[in-house]
C-alpha cells in the first residue's frame, strides 16, 4: 500500500548499491533536493533522506503511519 502512496507522490523505485538491511529505495528528485524513502523488508518502518541523492540526511525515522504525515508539512493550505 505504501508503495502504491509512493508512485502517487511522484517517487520511483531505483536500484541502491549493497545495503546491510535488505528494502526497497524509492526517489524523488527536486530541483533543489531529492527524496529518498527506504522500506526495509519485513518492517512497518521507514527511513526519509533529504539532500543530495548520495549523500542525502535522515529527515525522518519511524512508523509509516507517521510518515505519510509528513507531506502535510509542505502542503502550505494547511
Amino acid at each position: 500500500m505504501l508503495t502504491v502512496q509512493l508512485a502517487n507522490a511522484g517517487f520511483y523505485e531505483i536500484s541502491w548499491p549493497t545495503q546491510v538491511i535488505e528494502g526497497t529505495t524509492f526517489i524523488r528528485p527536486g530541483a533543489r533536493e531529492s527524496v529518498r524513502v527506504f522500506l526495509p523488508r519485513d518492517s512497518s518502518e521507514v527511513e526519509v533522506y533529504a539532500g543530495a541523492l548520495k549523500d542525502g540526511q535522515l529527515v525522518y525515522q519511524g512508523p509509516a503511519e507517521t510518515a505519510a504525515q509528513l507531506a502535510l508539512l509542505g502542503n502550505r493550505n494547511n
